[in-house]
């Protein structure tokens, strides 16, 4: 075989080799915690410990104000002075961006390390000590929900065809918290009473937003008088569609002179939090001018959502340390 011939196939593979990248995009997850170890972790009384910690952004959005920190050495460890350490081990990491799967760009990356200290320990003395590692950072889900709408003559008039409406469509961005209606999904489509008098016809909705990630929403709250537990969510859900608008939404309601269609979190009455079974749930009903729909037989109704938050995972590790 030609030599150069020989040596264009070695390139190529080569070129390929270093090009190759795999791409982690997880559905369910925004910021994950791909390493943390400690070396050695088994250790005399005041030898060093090196901490290596590796985040990656496996979701479907940048995450923003990235932090990461060992819990588990303030006024335990020391630091390479040998003072005690007298606060949180953190370092700021700013803005990770998401993977693009059709480009074969993974999501960025980054890696930190602490070298530390033990804590002192008295002759005799065997324990194991846990340290915790926590990435905290700024998400955002986005998404949309998408139900069929048909007026009650164009229903009776699809049954004696045998056809049924299209089913619901539920879009989701790749994050740790997820938008779903169950409402929707057993009522399948919205069937309007356009043969009566009425003007406005109402349709209740209720929205389940579900943690699906490996941590939780830590979102700060809102001045001093509410809790601090965390789980609040930030942002806005809009309805889309021919005269919909929302009649009542987390105590929002449209009036007479403006029909409301986007519900901003912050400045609703009832502010939606991620609470028991790891779900917030948020109630609302629509409402449709019949004026405005007409004699359309068929339409989509819309719900568009857009979700922000902050959000924590950790992982932990254990060091055996023994005194001297």
């Amino acid at each position: 075989m030609n030599k150069y011939i020989v040596l264009g196939i070695l390139a190529a593979v080569l070129i390929s080799g270093c090009t190759g990248t795999n791409v982690t995009s997880l559905a369910n997850e925004g910021v994950i915690i791909n390493l943390f170890d400690a070396t050695p972790d088994n250790v005399l009384e005041g030898d060093s410990v090196i901490f290596d910690m590796e985040v990656e952004n496996v979701g479907g959005t940048t995450a923003n104000n990235v932090e990461v920190a060992l819990y588990g050495v303030q006024d335990q460890w020391r630091g390479s002075n040998d003072d005690v350490l007298d606060d949180i081990q953190s370092k700021f990491l700013g803005s990770l961006r998401p993977p693009i799967e059709a480009r074969s760009i993974p999501g960025d990356f980054r890696l930190s390390q602490w070298q530390l200290i033990t804590p002192d320990l008295p002759q005799g003395i065997d324990t194991t000590l846990p340290v915790t590692a926590r990435v905290t950072y700024d998400y955002n889900t986005s998404g949309f929900i998408q139900i069929t709408a048909v007026s009650e003559q164009e229903y009776q008039q699809m049954q004696i065809r045998g056809d049924v409406p299209n089913v619901p469509t539920v879009v989701n961005s790749n994050g740790p918290l997820k938008l779903d209606a169950p409402t929707i999904a057993s009522s399948q489509f919205i069937i309007l009473n356009t043969q009566g008098d009425e003007e406005i016809y109402t349709h209740p909705f209720r929205f389940v937003l579900t943690n699906v990630g490996a941590g939780f929403p830590v979102t700060e709250e809102i001045g001093g008088n509410f809790i601090g537990a965390g789980g609040r969510l930030k942002g806005t859900l809009e309805v889309l569609g021919p005269g919909v608008s929302f009649y009542d939404c987390l105590g929002v309601q449209s009036t007479g002179s403006q029909d409301v269609t986007v519900i901003d979190f912050d400045e609703a009455d009832i502010l939606p939090r991620v609470r028991t079974n790891n779900q917030a749930n948020i109630a609302c009903t629509i409402q449709f001018d019949l004026d405005e729909w007409g004699d359309r037989p068929e339409d989509t109704v819309m719900f568009v959502f857009n979700i922000f938050y902050t959000y924590f995972t950790d992982n932990q590790v254990s060091v055996r340390v023994t005194g001297r």
